[in-house]
């Protein structure tokens, strides 16, 4: 993944594939500052006292995003071509994806509510072809759905995952429709907040209240893991939230935000920054 997947995050749906949008527009993000080092300590002092809870987002922070979202556009472009052909015979895939970043445009509710917004094209697309679009959206919708599930994991993450969680009480918030239990870590993760779900989406500081919530805990209990400068560091730190910028492919942070405290690589890296809370 390159700096261009901030710009079109939640990553890289509405831009490419559409599976994690912003519910509103902010500036690029701009690149060009040297990489940061983790500090494990504040004055001294263990930072992460209080902490019990660590909140994951899911998509390249886990596992790549976009490898996930191209399959699963491509298991549905080839079952449309299978079973609604007039779809397929009209636009290629390049051009479906075109045709989905319109549509998404129309309804502001579409950057939110990404199942949605899944399921409305399909149906759209349906219709305009002479097809039952209910049948087309539900069926399809389905089909992406499934694949959409099919992840491959970084090589850290259930081990560490594993461990952390005879620790701390694991939850994730997400922009995007993934599924923790379908993708294999409904044993690990206690609780689950999506953007789909609650119809509000990170940076929106709802998104956090609602998992402290869930939690019965208070912002300053947990700890936030995530990529992204704006939506992973810098929105769950002013929702009260200690956070953690995970940067997996050695970006630079970006200049006009203000700089993380945290930084790791991996969960590996995670663990060692928790270990003398």
């Amino acid at each position: 993944m390159q700096n261009c997947r901030w710009q079109s995050r939640f990553k890289g749906d509405l831009a490419e594939n559409a599976e994690k949008q912003a519910p509103t527009p902010f500036p690029a993000i701009e690149t060009g500052s040297t990489p940061l080092k983790s500090d494990l300590r504040l004055n001294g002092r263990p930072v992460f006292k209080q902490v019990s809870i660590i909140a994951f987002d899911l998509d390249d922070t886990l596992w790549p995003c976009m490898p996930v979202i191209h399959r699963a556009e491509e298991i549905l472009y080839e079952w449309l071509q299978r079973f609604y052909p007039r779809i397929t015979e009209s636009y290629s895939p390049p051009q479906m994806v075109e045709l989905r970043k319109q549509f998404t445009a129309e309804n502001e509710h579409y950057a939110i509510d990404l199942t949605l917004m899944r399921y409305e094209f399909l149906r759209h697309m349906g219709q305009q072809h002479d097809y039952d679009g209910e049948q087309v959206s539900k069926h399809g919708f389905d089909i992406f759905y499934d694949a959409r599930q099919q992840v491959e994991f970084y090589a850290d993450v259930l081990p560490c995952l594993e461990r952390l969680g005879q620790r701390f009480r694991l939850g994730a918030i997400s922009n995007g429709n993934a599924s923790v239990e379908r993708v294999g870590l409904g044993h690990l993760i206690e609780h689950a907040v999506s953007a789909c779900d609650l119809k509000v989406a990170k940076p929106d500081p709802l998104i956090f209240q609602h998992f402290a919530d869930r939690f019965e805990a208070s912002p300053g209990q947990i700890v936030y893991v995530g990529d992204h400068p704006l939506y992973d560091v810098v929105a769950p730190i002013e929702a009260g939230y200690q956070a953690i910028w995970i940067n997996r492919e050695g970006n630079s942070w970006p200049g006009h935000l203000p700089e993380p405290e945290h930084q790791v690589v991996d969960l590996h890296e995670l663990e060692v920054l928790l270990s003398d809370r």
